[in-house]
Parts: C-alpha cells; sequence; structure tokens
C-alpha cells in the first residue's frame, strides 16, 4: 500500500520574516491561554476517541454476524454424498442449483437486471465432453447455470460482485470415489450464502448494488466465470464492477488470509477496501500478486477488475486436500470460515457504500 508521501520538512525552523520581541507579560498570558485551549481540545479528542465511530461498528456488526454453523451446514449439504461431488451438468448438481436459487429467494434478493435477468439462473451451454460424468447424455452441450441474485442499491451506479464456484469434480470413474469438494469449492459457496444472508438482513442499503452470484461449471473450464463476465461486459460494467472471489476458505493453517489481485492496477479500490477491513478485523492479509488458476484471471481476461480471496494458500501444500477425495468437510477449520467471510463483508460494505 502506498503511503501519503508527507513532507515534514516544510515544517523545520528557519527562514521567514524576524518579527519584533513582544512585551513579555502579555506573551505569557498568550501562552497560557493558548494552553488551556489546547487541553480542552485535547481532552475531548480523547473522550471521542475511546467510542468508535458508528460506522466502524456497524461494519464490525457485520463481521461478528458470521455463522460458521451455518455454514458448515451448507457445506456438509453440498459436500455430501447424496451430491457425489456435484459434476457440472449431472442431476446432482441441478439440485443444487435449485436448492441455491430457493435459498436466494428466501433471503429477499432480487434477480439481477442489470444483466438482463428476469429470474436468478444464468444459463449457457458447456460441451458435454468437458463434463465429469458418470453416465454422459447423448448431445453435444448441456445446459448449466449460474445462480445469482442482487440487493438493489440506492444509486445503483456500480456493482460489487461477490462470487464463488459451487461445483464440483464428481466421481473417480476407476475408483469409485466421488470428490467431496469441502474446502474447494464448497467453502466458497457458502461464503456467498453467508454473505447474502448478513448484508440482506441490515436495515441499511448500500449505495451500489451488491450481487451474489454461485457460478457452474468452473472446475470443467471455467464457463461459469466466463458467463458472468461476458454479462458484466455487455452490460457496460467493465470499469464498474469489483469482483470479489472467494475459494478455499476451510483450510490452511498459517493464519493469514490472501488476495490475489493480479497486479492490476484496476483492483487497487478492492485491495484498499479488503486490507482496512482486514486491519479493522485484526486479520492478516498477504497480497498474492498473479494467480492464473482462480477465477479471478477469467475476469481479468475481460478487463474486469477482480481478486480471489482464501485462507493460508501461498503453498499448495498448505491445502493438501486440494481436488482429493479426502476434500471432507470434517478436515475443516473454522478459523478460515469465520475471517475470510468477515473480511468480505466489510469490504463488500466499504466498496457498496
Amino acid at each position: 500500500m502506498e503511503g501519503n508521501g508527507h513532507n515534514t520538512s516544510a515544517f523545520l525552523p528557519g527562514g521567514g520574516r524576524r518579527r519584533a520581541k513582544a512585551p513579555l507579560r502579555p506573551f505569557i498570558l498568550l501562552l497560557i491561554l493558548i494552553s488551556a485551549v489546547a487541553l480542552t481540545v485535547t481532552s475531548a479528542g480523547c473522550g471521542s476517541a475511546s467510542q468508535p465511530p458508528r460506522e466502524d461498528d456497524f461494519l464490525i456488526s457485520l463481521a461478528d454476524a458470521v455463522d460458521t454453523g451455518r455454514m458448515l451446514r451448507d457445506i456438509e449439504y453440498m459436500a455430501g454424498e447424496e451430491l457425489r461431488g456435484r459434476p457440472a451438468g449431472s442431476p446432482e448438481s441441478s439440485e443444487l442449483e435449485a436448492f441455491l436459487e430457493q435459498r436466494l429467494v428466501e433471503l429477499g434478493l432480487e434477480p439481477v437486471d442489470e444483466l438482463g435477468l428476469s429470474g436468478y439462473r444464468q444459463e449457457f451451454p458447456v460441451p458435454t465432453e468437458r463434463c465429469f460424468l458418470e453416465s454422459p447424455p447423448e448431445g453435444a452441450t448441456l445446459t448449466c447455470a449460474n445462480v445469482l441474485g442482487e440487493i438493489p442499491g440506492e444509486d445503483g451506479g456500480e456493482l460489487v460482485v461477490l462470487t464463488a464456484n459451487y461445483d464440483g469434480l464428481g466421481v473417480d470413474a476407476a475408483t469409485g470415489e466421488f470428490y467431496p469438494g469441502a474446502d474447494y469449492n464448497a467453502s466458497g459457496a457458502a461464503a456467498v450464502l453467508e454473505l447474502a444472508r448478513i448484508l440482506s438482513s441490515t436495515d441499511e442499503r448500500p449505495r451500489d448494488t451488491i450481487v451474489f452470484a454461485l457460478m457452474g461449471a468452473e472446475e470443467c473450464g471455467g464457463y461459469g466465470s466466463s458467463a458472468l463476465a461476458e454479462a458484466l461486459e455487455s452490460g457496460g460494467f467493465k470499469s464498474g464492477a469489483h469482483v470479489i472471489n472467494l475459494e478455499g476458505l476451510g483450510a490452511g493453517e498459517g493464519g493469514y488470509m490472501d488476495v490475489w489481485d493480479l497486479n492490476y492496477r484496476k483492483n487497487r479500490p478492492t485491495v484498499e477496501a479488503l486490507d482496512e477491513a482486514a486491519s479493522m478485523l485484526g486479520v492478516t492479509l498477504e497480497l498474492g500478486g498473479a494467480d492464473p488458476g482462480t477465477s479471478a484471471a477469467t475476469f481479468f481476461l475481460h478487463h474486469l477488475p477482480a481478486v480471489t480471496c482464501d485462507w493460508s494458500w501461498f503453498e499448495r501444500d498448505e491445502h493438501p486436500d486440494f481436488h482429493l477425495p479426502s476434500d471432507t468437510p470434517d478436515r475443516l477449520r473454522e478459523e478460515g470460515l469465520r475471517a475470510v467471510t468477515g473480511v468480505a463483508a466489510v469490504a463488500a460494505w466499504m466498496l457498496a457504500g
């Protein structure tokens, strides 16, 4: 983060006009008066400093509202055997899409009409051969979907978009084992649902619109993020959107939060908001730079500002169950779920204003 660059040398003594000496008594009286005023102002300042501003109280309350128990229950469902790894294009994925859509409806979110959607689904085709299906259906393509909802802003000039992919790798054809994908990326999807619950339950209304996007068909080629990026671009939000993508929040023991900003200057407002939020909440934040393997990279290709947030993942071995059948809910840690979701809640509200 760049500093303000204040030049303290401008206040060094030397130079200027010489002044005539003032009588001693008036000078002493003036000095006493100035000291008294300074003491009064300082005392008043100290009193007000002990009480954080109301805005800070509100922002901290957003982070305090994170319910990791609720998140873990959502993760257990998404990573459970019933959904068999939720591969794109499968009946299990369709079941999950219906679940996600119902949750957004129950929270009172609205369809994202800025992107031309009258409902909560953004459908797109995916080549059948790219989907991880045990019994692929006939036909060259399958219809997959992103599930989206929004909190409309008072002005609606810009969008803050909170994203995560909900699909998984399905079942290993050789062993019959399914890939639960609890950390990657049921944890991110659960975080978006939790953020939707928290931010939609406040009495405040943001200045800009906040969009919650659960993306499908990411694991088989980034189709969900591509469809969303194209919609944002065609909707005129190339410079009017801030995308925060959430991945891998439940593993990692490093005790820090990563922000992968792709070294893209248009991400600076988002990074600054995340940095301020992390500082406010006492969360250690590390700036990771470029990572082409995240969904944020897809938005970057469309010249859209987007960052990916995860928990303690500078090295691959910090998330040892990544894309393995051992990525199960019982191996997750609440620390990352709570920290990243809380920081994202505060930063999203800061950006939406």
